[in-house]
């Protein structure tokens, strides 16, 4: 019986017809319709897969690895938990739901977003990113033997936590028809994070609230016969805790959440707050994955992908790119360097699982399928994506 030697082999192909998978010639090459246990190596030999074995029957989901601590999380049941990949022994944590969590490193700690919503683990303690916003003072007249000036008076206040500020309340103002006091009520604060209360009022007649005292937040009621020195201007006013969500990024100062088709930020710098009138983009589909580049941010949508380019987010364009629908949840940042198809120069890309394959988001906005020849017909409810060594791997539902 006459023997043939094997051409190299260049993978899956379920796109071409039968007598187009061998291609002849000086580079001849061989395409397989399925491939079972086996690797193929960029120099065309089939290896045998290594096996795998189940490294722990608690039921795990999320499973993340901090890229700076090199500390591992997960959740088990409705608990965030922190997991020794050595022993698989679990610490829980805090309380996350039962619903999917999303991680990143933020100024050095782990945050993670889940049902309930924002937190951040520093090494020995997990808390609350967010900060409620406390409800408004209650400033009533005391009597007329203070010397406050005559005229209306408004106050606000903020929760400090930890180095952070909650956002102000509202306001609440009083008129003041001869000199003489001011008792100003706090409201009661359930948190146990919180340590101050930051109180701001306004000249007599003044319309700019500016930080008056900062005060235990075991204090209920605060005397005023004298307006105290004033500080700086409110900044804080109008905002709102910010939101949780899926697919928890942070790009250029700020977190990104998506909610069904609206994609949140915070504020600049201001991680825990977001100003709910302006802070969100809106699609007209539901959003399939997030991942921030040097350029801009790559957001899947259920038919296809765009990718909002620029630096400011008040002027960032929309570009729609004609692509084939990519799997939810299934994407990752990769290092250019594992793919040879792209000369990016060492930049971060976005890679994603489509249709038709893995597809690659450039730094400057450019999209390449790198598998549109060879795989076509991928579908899945949800998916997850990870690099390592030199592959991209996934898994789909």
């Amino acid at each position: 019986m006459p023997q043939k030697k094997l051409p190299r082999f260049r993978g899956i192909d379920n796109v071409r017809e039968d007598e187009a998978l061998e291609q002849f010639g000086d580079s001849a090459s061989l395409f397989v319709r399925d491939a079972v246990n086996v690797n193929f190596t960029s120099a065309g030999r089939v290896e045998l897969r290594e096996d795998m074995k189940l490294a722990t029957d608690l039921a795990l989901r999320c499973l993340w690895q901090s890229p700076l601590h090199k500390d591992c999380f997960s959740a088990l049941g409705s608990q965030w938990c922190k997991v020794d990949p050595e022993t698989w022994e679990v610490e829980p944590l805090i309380e996350c739901g039962p619903g999917d969590i999303f991680h990143v490193v933020l100024n050095k700690l782990v945050c993670m977003a889940s049902d309930e919503g924002l937190f951040v683990y520093n090494g020995s303690q997990a808390k609350r990113l967010t900060i409620d916003t406390p409800a408004r003072p209650n400033a009533t007249i005391l009597d007329q033997t203070g010397s406050l000036q005559v005229g209306d008076y408004s106050f606000a206040i903020s929760w400090l936590s930890g180095g952070l500020e909650s956002a102000l309340s509202e306001i609440d103002q009083v008129n003041l028809a001869a000199p003489g006091s001011i008792t100003l009520q706090l409201p009661l604060c359930l948190d146990q994070n919180i340590s101050h209360a930051r109180i701001y009022m306004t000249d007599p007649g003044g319309g700019e609230l500016r930080q008056a005292m900062e005060v235990p937040i075991d204090t209920t009621t605060i005397d005023l016969s004298h307006v105290p020195e004033l500080g700086r201007a409110a900044v804080f006013q109008h905002l709102s805790p910010m939101k949780t969500g899926s697919f928890l990024r942070e790009w250029r100062g700020r977190l990104w959440v998506a909610r069904s088709n609206v994609l949140y930020f915070s504020e600049a710098m201001a991680y825990h707050l977001t100003d709910e009138r302006y802070n969100f983009i809106q699609f007209p589909q539901r959003i399939r994955f997030i991942e921030p580049v040097d350029g801009g941010i790559w957001v899947g949508l259920a038919d296809h992908v765009v990718f909002l380019r620029g630096q400011d987010v008040r002027s960032m364009a929309i570009e729609h790119k004609a692509s084939r629908a990519p799997m939810y949840g299934g994407s990752s940042l990769v290092h250019s360097d594992m793919l040879k198809e792209l000369s990016q120069g060492g930049t971060w890309c976005a890679v994603w699982l489509a249709e038709n394959g893995f597809v690659a988001g450039t730094a400057d906005g450019q999209m390449v399928e790198l598998q549109y020849k060879s795989i076509k017909g991928i579908t899945a409810q949800s998916c997850q994506l990870v690099g390592f060594a030199d592959r991209l791997v996934s898994v789909v539902n």
